[in-house]
């Protein structure tokens, strides 16, 4: 058995890793051969993860928005170039900000996925210690 893989069998497994534990074991296994391409297939596949949930989030918020009823939309009186080209400018912004929501809300998550008390909605609630799998998506930036 690997020394990582002990390591993270003695540690209490309702307590989550503090981010100097995770930058340890990160950086070991980055200085293993055999280790660091599974420390970097490991980092693709939380990118991978982390991309299709803030897809999937942007595609619910577009969905929801789609669902308003039209008589509430604003439509323009007379149909000209102007006025299509400010109404594809707001479909723009309005996808922008679904996309900025999106990642907020997901980052947001997994930033708190060990904290039991964090509230969206409240700031004071963040855990500002990161856990391993931000600490594994953040070790690529070194």
């Amino acid at each position: 058995m690997s020394q990582v893989a002990k390591q993270l069998r003695v540690q209490d497994s309702t307590v989550p890793m503090s981010h100097d534990q995770a930058m340890e074991i990160i950086e070991r296994a980055s200085k293993d051969k055999y280790l660091s391409r599974d420390l970097d297939q490991m980092r693709d596949k939380c990118y991978a993860f982390v991309s299709e949930m803030m897809d999937e989030v942007t595609l619910a918020l577009a969905e929801k928005e789609k669902r308003i009823p039209a008589l509430l939309k604003s439509r323009p009186e007379e149909v000209s170039a102007i006025s299509l080209r400010a109404s594809a400018q707001k479909r723009e912004e309005a996808a922008r900000k679904r996309r900025e929501l999106a990642e907020a809300m997901v980052l947001g998550a997994l930033f708190n996925m060990d904290n039991p008390d964090w509230d969206p909605r409240n700031p004071a609630t963040h855990n500002p210690s990161e856990n391993f799998f931000i600490t594994l998506l953040k070790s690529a930036f070194k």
